[in-house]
């Protein structure tokens, strides 16, 4: 309300003061008032404050005013309640004469007047109103402060519902000319999040209702899910629920054994070298257990159906141990499977995590070079052969005159040393020259190595004298021409050739 000025000095500094926006200004002021807001009215042509004391946690914060005007001297002020019934000012609250500034406090929410005067001149009004801003917000839980059982489930689907709301307060003012009531327009603000750093939560709320949050991706750790709203007035309320998972999520990691370095790796490929082993059978594969919330585990192996029988066979291990790290062995080459693991809650949620890109157990493979140096120079001093997924093998070579100088049945690939150039494995070297080798293998596949006509290849190359020549010393390179039967040149020499 403006205020009427009386005239004389006191009256004409006051109203200076008041038109120029000087720095000390006749108010009704509050330290304690969290927020002010300035409110118009219907009919009257003013504006006047609105202090807000927020209601926090539900305790009780009366107001409280203070006023006084940009002169010196006592002044006698007397403070009143507007009445909604008489549609006036007619409710007394406190009069304090003879002072500069005078306070009121433990206020409720309404409408006051202060009138200010000191008989001399000074005669004026102010008005302000006070609002206890109470906001409340509240999730749906159970005594225990917990989600209740029936908001989350796993029988038609992993689902989680968080529920919550929010009590808007309403405030009420009057027009002073037309005793009009006129309501605060307030609003606010409303979010979910959560203590979870690992959860995603979409905010899909309703203002006009209770505000809830579904997902179909719960947590798989207890998480506590946090509403908070915030009005117009700027009072922030927030409100928590507690989820006590019964969700899982399964999930595994793999390392395999390389049969090269007697060591688990991680990243073998279906590259061999005589450094590295490869995926190829026998392959023992070991399972790491990377699963969430899990209280039993059943690992499968293996689960396949034959096209032919319709015969299934599933290999498979039950534990509740999460530390547990089984072990498989596939001896099946050429082949890709995939294993999968169900993990189940306490309560009995079920996920399935399956190894899509599968596990793939590489065909069997067998390449002979034509050339070996056992001179110790560090290069190609022993015949070995690539090899992969191959689970037998015999290779006989003999000289060129028929006399067998080496003969060995081969149960373990990876055991095979290779022949070192020496007769019949005595520290006998064999002298340079052409030898004529045999091998004979199965793949883990079935896939037979062996050459056809290995009796008349052997009549012809002995007859022949042989046809294949030493070609650069790769061990990798240059296999013979008939694959599995032919000639080697032992090298002895030094340097390249």
């Amino acid at each position: 309300m403006r205020p009427f000025l009386p005239a004389g000095p006191a009256a004409m500094l006051l109203a200076l003061a008041l038109a120029t926006g000087g720095t000390v200004a006749a108010q009704i002021t509050s330290l304690q008032a969290d927020a002010v807001k300035q409110l118009t009215y219907p009919v009257h042509d003013a504006t006047d404050p609105l202090f807000v004391f927020y209601q926090k946690h539900e305790t009780y914060r009366p107001g409280s005013l203070t006023a006084g005007l940009p002169v010196t001297g006592p002044l006698d002020f007397v403070w009143t309640q507007y009445d909604p019934g008489t549609d006036g000012f007619n409710i007394p609250v406190k009069s304090d004469l003879g002072v500069e500034t005078s306070s009121i406090s433990g206020l409720d929410e309404g409408g006051f007047r202060v009138q200010i005067s000191n008989g001399a001149g000074i005669d004026t009004s102010f008005l302000a109103w006070v609002m206890l801003d109470d906001l409340v917000v509240y999730t749906e839980k159970d005594e225990a402060g917990k989600l209740a059982s029936f908001r989350s489930g796993c029988s038609d689907g992993n689902y989680v519902i968080i529920a919550g709301g929010v009590e808007l307060d309403t405030f009420y003012y009057y027009d002073p000319v037309s005793h009009a009531e006129v309501r605060f327009q307030n609003d606010f603000d409303i979010e979910w999040t959560s203590d979870n750093p690992d959860l995603t939560i979409y905010n899909r709320t309703n203002k006009n209702a209770m505000g809830s949050n579904f997902s179909n991706e719960p947590p798989y750790k207890d998480t506590y899910y946090i509403l908070s709203a915030t009005d117009s007035l700027g009072m922030t309320e927030v409100d928590s629920v507690l989820y006590d998972t019964k969700h899982t999520k399964a999930e595994f990691s793999l390392t395999f054994y390389d049969k090269v370095t007697n060591e688990w790796s991680g990243d073998l490929n279906s590259e061999w070298s005589k450094d590295k082993g490869s995926l190829d059978a026998p392959l023992e594969v070991r399972f790491t257990n990377e699963s969430l919330n899990g209280y039993a585990f059943t690992w499968v192996f293996l689960d396949t159906t034959n096209e032919i029988t319709g015969l299934s066979t599933r290999e498979f291990e039950e534990t509740s141990d999460f530390a547990y790290q089984p072990t498989f062995t596939y001896y099946t080459a050429d082949e890709i499977y995939y294993p999968y693991l169900v993990s189940t809650s306490d309560a009995g949620c079920i996920d399935t995590f399956t190894l899509e890109e599968g596990i793939e157990v590489v065909a069997s493979q067998l390449l002979i070079p034509n050339v070996f140096s056992p001179n110790n120079d560090g290069t190609n001093d022993i015949f070995l052969f690539k090899h992969q997924s191959l689970k037998e093998c015999k290779i006989t070579i003999a000289d060129r005159f028929g006399r067998v100088v080496y003969r060995q049945k081969i149960d373990d690939i990876y055991e095979w040393e290779g022949w070192r150039g020496t007769i019949l494995n005595s520290d006998r070297n064999a002298p340079e020259g052409q030898y004529y080798y045999v091998v004979e293998g199965l793949g883990y596949d079935n896939v037979e190595y062996k050459d056809p006509n290995i009796v008349e290849q052997w009549r012809i190359n002995r007859e022949g004298g042989g046809t294949t020549q030493p070609d650069n010393g790769d061990d990798e390179k240059g296999p013979s021409n008939n694959l599995y039967t032919g000639w080697i040149y032992l090298f002895r020499g030094t340097g390249e050739f």
